[in-house]
C-alpha cells in the first residue's frame, strides 16, 4: 500500500504543469542564452548567477549572512528555488532588467510567508493570506517606508505574472495597501535641501582642488569627474559610457558656438547630446584633457587585448617563449606579475594565483579545464629532496607535477580572472543601447593605477576597469573606514558630499532660472517627471510667487497673532495677505478659529458645520482656539463610542452615523498635529479641507435630483500654496 498517493484536484494538476512548463522553459532560455546576457558556462544548478552575467543573483535564503561560509550559508529550498530560478531568468535574461535583487528579495520573503501560513513551499498554492504575511515581513525588515513601498510593488508584479501565466490554484486578486510616502511636507522639504544638495564648503573645495597643482592621479580623476557632473546632471554611473571623444559644437542661436557632449542617459532615456552649462566649457574641456593623458595608455591595452585575443599580454617580465613552451613556476610567476624568490615559485603561483580561483562560482569551460588539469596534475606530496653535487648542506625539493604550465593556458586564466565580465565593454548589455568598449571609453584605467604600485597590487594592472565607478567616487567623496576622502586628504575637515547630489543641485538652478520641468528633464535625461530633484527652499517659492502675482505680498505672521491675542478686528487682507483694499472686510472668528466666508453675499451653507467647511481657517499659536480644538474631539469621541455601540445593536442608521463622526475625528487629530508642530512657525494659517457638504447639495439629495454621496475631501491636512490660496479667494469674490 506504500505506492498509494494522495488525489489531486485537476485544476491542480494543470497549474503544476504549468509551472514545470515556465521552468522547463527558463531552463532553455537560460543555457540558450541571450546575446550579452549570460556568460558561458552557466548552469541552472548553481546557486548564485552573479559571477555570470546576472547581477545580484544569489538564491540565498532570507537572513542566511553575507558573511556567512559556502559550509554555513542558507539557500532557497526546493520546490521554490526553480520558481524563483525561472522568474530571475524571466526579468533578467528575457526581459533584460539590468538588476532583479528587488525581485530576489521579495521572493525571498515570500518563500518565508508560504511556509508560515501552507506549511510548504508550493507556489501553486499561493493566497492573499501569504501576500498579507509576506508584506508584513517586508515592513519588519525595511526601515525606510520608501523601500517598503517599491517591494510590495515587486510583489504585485510577481502575482500578476503568475496570474498571466496561469500558476494558481485559486486566482485571487490582491493590491499592497502600502502607499507612496508623502515627500511634500515643509519639514521634509526642508530636510530634503540640507541633505540631498551639496554644501557650499563641498563645491569650493572641489573648485580650490581643481584649481590646485595635484600629482595623485586619484585626485586629478576624482576632481575631473566631479567637474563633468557639474557641467551638466548626470548620473554617476553614466560616466562608465562617455567617450574620449565625447565633445561636440552646435550653433547657438545668437550664432556663437556652443559645447555639448556626448551622453549616455540611464533609466530609459538613451544616447543624446547634452549641452554644457554656460562658463563650464573651459573647465570641461581642461577635465577631460586631463584624464585624457592619465587614460591614454590603458586604453591603447584595452585595444590591445580585444585585437589579440589568443596572445598572453606582453610587459617585461614575459618569458621570450612560444604560446605552448612549458614554463618554469618562477617563469609563471614573472608572467603574473607575482614577486617571488627561487625555490618559493610554486608555491607562490598555487596561493597567489591558482588558489584565488576557488572565490569564482562559475568559470567558462576552457578555464576550468585548465584548473582542473592543474590540480589534478599537483604532486600533493612533500616532494623528493635533490642534494646538490659539491656543496654541503645545500638542497632543493622537486615536485612530480603533471601539467604543463604555458602562456596560451596562463592567458585563458588571467582573461578570466582579471578581465571585468562584460569586456570588451564597460557595460552590461541593454537593449537597444549603444555601447562603448574599453578601448573608447574616458575613464579607462589598468586596476590598481589609482591605489598606488605596492606588491599587492603589481599584478592586478593586468585587468582593467573603470576610473570613476561609483562606489569609487562615494568613497573619495564621503570616505568610509578604508579610505580617507579628497577632503581629508587635503586638509577640509569634515566636508563630504554625495555623488548624487551634483545632479540634484544642477536640477534645483534650472528650477530657480526659470526652466520648465519638461526641458530640465530633457536636459537632465529622464524620461519621467523629476520634481523630486527640486529643492527650492519654501521662502524662495514664495518669492516667485509674490514677484508675479499681483495680488500677493509677504505675510505678517506675527502682526496677525498679536491681533487674535488682543481680540482686535481681523480683516481678510491680514488672513490672506491680498493686498487690495477690497479686501479689508472684516472676517468673523469663531470658537475653532478664523472663518472667511462673505455673509454679506450669502448665509452660511453649511449651518455651522465648520469642521468640514473649507472657509475655516486655524491660526498656529492661538492658544485658546487650540483648547476649544481639542475639546471639540473629546466631544467627538464620546459621539464616536456611541455611534459604534449603536451599530453593533443593528440601530438603524448607525453605519452612516459612524463613518460621519469618523471623519469629524479624523478631521479634529489632523488640524490638532499640525497646530502642535514646532516647524510650523507662530502665526502661520492652516486651512481646513471642504467635504463638500451643504444645505443646498443636502436638500438636492434628499429631493433625488442629485447622487446622494457627496464629494468627500482628502483626510490628510497640508498647508495650501499662495496660488491656491488666491484662486480659493477669487472663488469666493466671483
Amino acid at each position: 500500500m506504500n505506492n498509494i498517493i494522495d488525489f489531486k484536484p485537476k485544476v491542480d494538476l494543470e497549474v503544476v504543469k504549468q509551472l514545470d512548463t515556465l521552468i522547463k522553459w527558463a531552463q532553455d532560455t537560460l543555457l540558450k542564452g541571450v546575446p550579452d546576457r549570460v556568460h558561458e558556462g552557466i548552469q541552472w544548478e548553481m546557486n548564485s548567477w552573479h559571477q555570470s552575467g546576472i547581477d545580484s543573483a544569489a538564491f540565498t535564503a532570507l537572513g542566511s549572512s553575507r558573511n556567512a561560509t559556502h559550509e554555513t550559508r542558507r539557500y532557497l529550498q526546493q520546490p521554490f528555488m526553480d520558481f524563483a530560478k525561472a522568474v530571475v531568468v524571466y526579468q533578467g535574461v528575457f526581459l533584460g532588467k539590468k538588476s532583479v535583487q528587488m525581485h530576489l528579495t521579495v521572493l525571498k520573503i515570500l518563500e518565508v510567508a508560504l511556509v508560515e501560513v501552507t506549511e510548504a513551499r508550493d507556489v501553486t498554492q499561493l493566497s492573499a493570506a501569504a501576500c498579507d504575511r509576506a508584506l508584513e515581513l517586508i515592513a519588519n525588515h525595511q526601515s525606510r517606508a520608501e523601500n517598503a513601498y517599491q517591494l510590495s510593488k515587486i510583489l504585485e508584479q510577481v502575482i500578476k505574472l503568475m496570474k498571466e501565466k496561469k500558476l494558481l490554484a485559486k486566482p485571487f486578486r490582491w493590491r499592497s495597501p502600502l502607499r507612496r510616502p508623502a515627500s511634500g511636507t515643509l519639514k521634509q522639504q526642508k530636510k530634503d535641501h540640507k541633505k540631498k544638495l551639496p554644501s557650499r564648503e563641498s563645491l569650493k573645495a572641489l573648485g580650490e582642488l581643481f584649481n590646485n597643482d595635484l600629482t595623485s592621479t586619484q585626485d586629478i580623476v576624482t576632481t575631473s569627474a566631479c567637474a563633468l557632473l557639474l557641467s551638466q546632471p548626470a548620473r554617476v554611473g553614466e560616466l562608465a559610457d562617455v567617450e574620449q571623444d565625447c565633445v561636440v559644437f552646435k550653433e547657438g542661436r545668437s550664432g556663437g558656438q556652443r559645447m555639448f557632449l556626448r551622453w549616455y542617459a540611464e533609466k530609459g532615456y538613451g544616447a543624446t547630446t547634452k549641452p554644457v552649462m554656460t562658463g563650464m566649457e573651459p573647465v570641461v574641456e581642461c577635465a577631460i584633457e586631463r584624464i585624457r593623458s592619465i587614460t591614454e595608455e590603458a586604453r591603447e591595452y584595452a585595444a590591445w587585448l580585444e585585437d589579440n585575443p589568443e596572445e598572453f599580454p606582453p610587459h617585461e617580465g614575459v618569458a621570450k617563449k612560444g604560446l605552448d613552451d612549458p614554463l618554469t613556476y618562477l617563469e609563471a610567476c614573472a608572467a603574473l606579475k607575482i614577486s617571488v624568490s627561487e625555490g618559493h615559485a610554486r608555491a607562490r603561483f598555487k596561493g597567489r594565483f591558482i588558489g584565488l580561483f576557488t572565490r569564482f562560482s562559475t568559470l567558462s569551460p576552457p578555464a576550468q579545464q585548465i584548473l582542473d588539469e592543474i590540480k589534478v596534475g599537483w604532486d600533493t606530496s612533500k616532494g623528493k629532496i635533490i642534494r646538490v653535487p659539491g656543496v654541503i648542506g645545500v638542497q632543493r625539493v622537486e615536485f612530480d607535477d603533471k601539467a604543463v604550465i604555458t602562456l596560451r593556458k596562463l592567458n585563458i586564466l588571467v582573461r578570466e580572472k582579471y578581465l571585468p565580465k562584460d569586456f570588451p565593454y564597460t557595460t552590461p548589455f541593454e537593449e537597444g543601447k549603444k555601447r562603448v568598449k574599453y578601448r573608447n571609453a574616458l575613464f579607462t584605467v589598468r586596476t590598481g593605477a589609482l591605489v598606488g604600485e605596492h606588491a599587492a597590487v603589481r599584478a592586478r594592472d593586468l585587468c582593467l576597469e573603470i576610473a570613476v565607478s561609483p562606489w569609487r567616487m562615494s568613497g573619495q567623496l564621503g570616505g568610509d573606514k578604508k579610505t580617507k576622502s579628497i577632503f581629508e586628504r587635503h586638509g577640509y575637515r569634515g566636508v563630504k558630499v554625495n555623488t548624487h547630489a551634483f545632479r540634484h543641485e544642477l536640477n534645483t538652478e534650472m528650477h530657480r532660472a526659470g526652466l520648465s520641468q519638461l526641458l530640465i528633464d530633457a536636459f537632465s535625461g529622464r524620461t519621467s517627471m523629476g520634481s523630486v530633484y527640486n529643492h527650492e527652499t519654501v521662502e524662495e517659492r514664495t518669492q516667485a510667487v509674490a514677484a508675479v502675482h499681483p495680488k500677493t505680498k509677504h505675510r505678517n505672521t506675527s502682526n496677525r497673532l498679536e491681533k487674535i491675542k488682543t481680540n482686535a478686528p481681523l480683516t481678510l487682507k491680514d488672513v490672506t495677505d491680498l493686498a487690495e483694499d477690497a479686501q479689508d472686510r472684516v472676517v468673523h472668528q469663531t470658537y475653532l478659529g478664523i472663518c472667511v466666508h462673505d455673509f454679506a453675499s450669502e448665509p452660511c451653507s453649511k449651518m455651522g458645520a465648520c469642521l468640514g467647511c473649507g472657509e475655516l481657517a486655524c491660526v498656529k499659536g492661538d492658544d485658546e482656539k487650540l483648547k476649544n480644538l481639542k475639546e471639540e474631539r473629546d466631544y467627538i469621541q464620546k459621539r464616536h463610542r456611541k455611534a459604534v455601540d449603536a451599530e453593533s445593536r443593528g440601530d438603524f442608521g448607525a453605519t452612516e452615523w459612524v463613518k460621519k463622526v469618523s471623519k469629524d475625528l479624523i478631521k479634529c487629530n489632523e488640524l490638532i498635529k499640525l497646530l502642535e508642530d514646532p516647524e510650523l512657525e507662530n502665526g502661520a494659517i492652516v486651512w481646513n479641507a471642504d467635504n463638500g457638504w451643504n444645505l443646498t447639495n443636502n436638500a438636492a439629495a434628499m429631493a433625488g435630483l442629485i447622487e446622494s454621496q457627496v464629494i468627500e475631501a482628502e483626510d490628510q491636512m497640508t498647508l495650501p500654496s499662495l496660488d491656491e490660496v488666491s484662486a480659493m479667494m477669487d472663488e469666493i469674490e466671483a
